[in-house]
């Protein structure tokens, strides 16, 4: 009788590790979209290349979290890996996101690649049950921001 070799499966641990540079927010609630561009202008509002980031929002409207997903060039981020989203909002525990890059050239508007981004990104956190409550696209002027939900440019959400 031949005893089978055993196969080594390898045994994944998925954890998130908190930066040792906290995010320092006056106001800790993701309120409105100005609370979210506060926060977001502090995370990558005066970097000098486009950056994709999100803010994890608890259950109480809290931002229990931040992350930055990809870094782009001074006007556009490459491709973006919506799996690096999901699986920083998972391991956050979010209950939803807010979602915000930064223009460095001082223009707010989203380009029409913003919005479709933002639309594959919210088909995608809707199938985790995670909603995708704003998209804010923020510049070195903190008080110069653009927000979708505000501006009714935020795609509707799909259903699951």
């Amino acid at each position: 009788m031949k005893t089978s070799a055993k196969s080594r499966i390898p045994v994944y641990e998925i954890r998130l590790v908190q930066s040792r540079n906290p995010l320092l927010l006056a106001e800790p609630r993701a309120s409105d979209s100005r609370t979210a561009a506060r926060a977001l202008h502090s995370l990558i509002g005066l970097t000098d290349r486009e950056h994709l980031a999100c803010l994890f929002v608890g259950a109480q409207g809290d931002i229990t979290g931040a992350h930055v997903i990809a870094v782009g060039g001074q006007t556009a981020i490459g491709a973006i890996d919506v799996r690096v989203i999901l699986r920083a909002a998972l391991a956050a525990c979010a209950n939803a996101l807010i979602l915000g890059h930064n223009h460095p050239s001082g223009n707010p508007m989203p380009s029409n690649e913003d919005i479709a981004s933002t639309a594959v990104i919210m088909r995608a956190a809707n199938l985790l049950v995670i909603p995708v409550l704003d998209h804010v696209i923020v510049t070195r002027d903190e008080h110069r921001y653009y927000s979708m939900f505000d501006q009714g440019t935020l795609p509707a959400p799909s259903n699951p």
